[in-house]
């Protein structure tokens, strides 16, 4: 089975992310760090829940 093409710009993506996170960890309480990322993910997720929720109820 062939990987996606997007497979190694990914792989990319998340070893900077990972990168970067280890760069907080080092400046920052672990504590400061946790709950910026939290509520990172949480606004990343609430805005993917209300882009699908209005495109699932968008009457044409």
């Amino acid at each position: 089975m062939k990987n996606p093409p997007w497979s190694a710009e990914f792989a990319s993506l998340k070893s900077d992310c990972a990168n970067e996170l280890v760069d907080l960890f080092d400046k920052y309480p672990d504590s400061v760090v946790y709950e910026a990322m939290s509520e990172l993910l949480r606004r990343e997720m609430r805005d993917q829940f209300a882009g699908s929720f209005a495109e699932s109820h968008r009457t044409d």
